[in-house]
């Protein structure tokens, strides 16, 4: 009752009578959807008590029940383009990349994190589903390297746990990144459950991402490979569900990611990127396979979607997220990004490879690699580690240049105009920094 007192109290506050029909409408629009639902649960109560003399009609009980419910808000992620929840922008995902790569290759992000954070940005499919792979399901074939990757959500006889499958193409990097965590993770079973299997015959089935714990252990066992359950030994036969590891503890794993020293911060929310939330991979994929031009149905392939529903969002909200990506091409996002790696030189003289003729890249920089790449100088080059941009030379007029060349790309095809971005933003960075230096009196020392 208390709900229906605070409903009524309101209402004479606003001048609302309930007895009145004439202003349904306003006491539906003054309140929600659940108080308003109370009320008409109150009016049909107090219209069946026959002994008080003032009673609702059965006219008016009847509009009150005919009357529509307004529909309940909800916020679309994907329409919306949800900064925290929604698809990523291409320079989120860039980020997010060599975040993770560069993580990895420090031993700041063990295997087992990078590669579930891997999966989930290349194939975009719901944590479940990337949860129940097994190192068998990484496969050299004659059609190339290739996963398979289970259904989620199916009904009658393909319902269940590793039931249905769809097999992708997989990258000959990320294949061998897995064999070698493979055998890192086979020989630690031989140490840690000696006899308790034929582990070169079980290895096969043992989850990429496993349990570690039971329920009745403690953090004394934080360094187990597998949880110690008595029927390791089944693991011979096919995968079991008991192995894998649990979607918190997997969820806490991105959580934790987004704590770490260095992650990516959001143009958008100028906070670290939230990668725990929602299905944000998924969303990234369907947007970004409509920008690159597939029909509704393929896209719902790629996403395993037994439909094109959710599909058509992608398609509405697509070109909006490219826009959105062209606002934010700023001088902030060129200093978040941290596009250009090369080195700012004072003259020629003080640059590797400063006096050969045919690593002078226009009057912009010279080229300290070895052997010439024949890319496309100067547009590709400002992203190059090995690139030396002159302290004083036009950098804004490139940036022009590059400006110009991306946008009559992306009047042809976004997908590739967008490629642009990464060496626009470290043309930004180059600006930013050699006018610091020229503000600071800096000279840059001679290449060592």
């Amino acid at each position: 009752m208390g709900v229906v007192t605070s409903v009524l109290s309101r209402a004479a506050l606003a001048g609302l009578d309930p007895l009145n029909d004439d202003q349904l409408i306003d006491l539906r629009e003054r309140f929600n959807m659940g108080e308003f639902s109370s009320l008409v649960g109150f009016m049909e109560f107090w219209q069946k008590c026959e002994s008080l003399e003032q009673r609702p009609s059965h006219a008016l009980l009847k509009a009150y029940k005919s009357t529509p419910r307004k529909k309940r808000i909800k916020n679309d992620v994907i329409m919306s383009l949800d900064p925290e929840q929604g698809p990523f922008t291409q320079v989120e995902q860039d980020s997010l990349h060599h975040w993770a790569h560069e993580q990895f290759c420090h031993g700041n992000l063990d295997p087992e994190r990078y590669l579930y954070l891997r999966l989930l940005m290349i194939y975009g499919q719901r944590g479940t589903q990337i949860r129940m792979v097994v190192f068998d399901d990484f496969m050299k074939t004659d059609q190339g390297y290739q996963i398979r990757i289970f259904w989620a959500k199916q009904k009658g006889d393909e319902a269940g746990w590793r039931e249905k499958f769809e097999i992708f193409n997989l990258d000959e990097d990320l294949y061998n990144t897995v064999q070698a965590y493979k055998a890192i993770i086979q020989t630690s079973l031989e140490q840690e459950y000696p006899g308790r299997a034929e582990w070169n015959k079980a290895i096969k089935h043992v989850p990429l991402f496993r349990r570690k714990l039971s329920y009745e252990e403690k953090s004394n066992r934080l360094g187990a490979v597998i949880v110690d359950l008595p029927d390791l030994r089944d693991l011979e036969l096919s995968p079991l569900a008991k192995f894998h590891v649990a979607a918190g503890v997997a969820r806490e794993w991105l959580v934790q990611m987004e704590g770490m020293l260095g992650f990516p911060i959001s143009t958008r929310t100028h906070q670290p990127l939230k990668i725990s939330r929602g299905h944000r991979f998924k969303h990234t994929l369907g947007t970004d396979l409509s920008n690159a031009g597939l029909d509704e149905w393929s896209i719902a392939s790629a996403l395993m979607h037994s439909n094109t529903r959710t599909v058509r969002k992608y398609r509405a909200v697509s070109a909006e997220l490219m826009k959105l990506i062209d606002d934010k091409m700023s001088d902030h996002l060129a200093l978040v990004v941290g596009a250009f790696k090369g080195s700012i030189v004072p003259d020629r003289a003080s640059a590797k490879n400063g006096q050969r003729l045919d690593r002078q890249i226009e009057d912009l920089a010279v080229c300290g690699a070895d052997s010439s790449c024949y890319l496309d100088a100067p547009f590709t080059c400002y992203g190059c580690i090995k690139f030396q941009p002159l302290l004083d030379a036009d950098h804004s007029a490139a940036l022009a240049r590059l400006e110009s060349r991306r946008a009559q790309t992306i009047n042809h095809d976004k997908i590739t105009g967008v490629l642009w971005d990464r060496a626009i933003l470290a043309c930004r960075k180059v600006i930013l920094d050699c006018n610091a230096q020229r503000a600071r009196g800096i000279s840059v020392g001679p290449y060592e």
